[in-house]
């Protein structure tokens, strides 16, 4: 037998035992609504959990790698008011025994300083001003402006992936990265989010819903019907939301990071993330060999 027929049996084997795995678990959560069972239920997650784990000992760079770590000393469900979360929201998921955690990361990036507070963010847009071919009358009014900015609280920690000007230049080093970092929450159990597993809930939970505003101008997009009983019974293992903007369901566990920011060190990170409908930022340092989370804040909301 040729090496490529080999290979090819072997891939046969492989998606097979996958796909009868898929079939199972989807019939093993389908049984556990018809029969309004929690243990099956239960049972449904662990079987996910044994079978999908960290992949930190894949990591294909230095950089994911320490993303791995980072996401690890970042990822706070029990203590969400360390990201800057308001205290409505800290009970959000105690008494969920599952979490799922994203499986991907977008992007990693990687800037040559990441200022820890106001005073290092003022020094450093002072600087860029100055560096910059300004006559003296407008370098003055942007010193101005900043200072300004700072006083009142708005000065902006802003990087050049979104915004130009004063803002700090990064460089892409990674991208659309999968990304399953090791996590423990006491007393938790973990899921990863897989695009199998993806595929196999958006199917068993169907789209039933309200669209956006279609009651009032604020209204956001929710589930009905069958959809909604669906997830309300998926709700007692682990918390999820239907979208925003409806016509697809928020299966993280928040917050979820959408990219990871470095200096060139790698002593300072900065994780960009997402926190049902809203997002913000974290900013942490490497203490003693460990990242520590320094300051988190909600900076959008849809």
């Amino acid at each position: 037998m040729s090496k490529k027929v080999s290979l090819l049996c072997i891939l046969m084997v492989l998606c097979t035992s996958i796909l009868g795995q898929d079939r199972s678990q989807a019939i093993l959560l389908k049984k556990a609504y018809k029969q309004n069972s929690t243990s099956l239920l239960y049972q449904f997650f662990d079987n996910w959990s044994n079978a999908v784990t960290s992949n930190e000992n894949e990591a294909k760079s230095k950089w994911v790698e320490e993303a791995h770590k980072v996401y690890a000393a970042f990822y706070q469900p029990l203590q969400l008011d360390r990201i800057g979360c308001r205290s409505e929201d800290q009970n959000l998921y105690e008494n969920i025994p599952y979490f799922i955690v994203q499986g991907r990361l977008d992007a990693i990036y990687l800037a040559d300083i990441i200022p820890l507070n106001s005073d290092e963010l003022e020094a450093y847009y002072m600087n860029r001003i100055n560096q910059m071919n300004l006559d003296e009358d407008t370098r003055k009014k942007n010193i101005d402006e900043i200072r300004i900015q700072k006083e009142i609280g708005e000065l902006i920690l802003e990087f050049e992936m979104d915004f130009h000007g004063l803002s700090i230049p990064t460089t892409k080093v990674d991208s659309t990265i999968s990304f399953r970092p090791p996590v423990n929450i006491p007393n938790k159990k973990i899921v990863y989010l897989t695009t199998e597993y993806k595929r196999l809930l958006d199917h068993f939970l169907g789209n039933r819903h309200v669209g956006f505003a279609k009651k009032s101008i604020m209204q956001v997009a929710y589930s009905k019907g069958e959809s909604r009983k669906r997830m309300d019974f998926f709700n007692s293992a682990a918390r999820i939301f239907y979208g925003h903007w409806g016509g697809y369901w928020q299966y993280e566990t928040y917050p979820q990071a959408a990219s990871i920011v470095f200096d060139s060190q790698m002593q300072r990170a900065v994780v960009f993330f997402r926190f049902v409908y809203e997002g913000g930022e974290v900013i942490l340092e490497k203490q003693n060999g460990v990242w520590t989370i320094v300051s988190g804040k909600l900076t959008w909301m849809e």
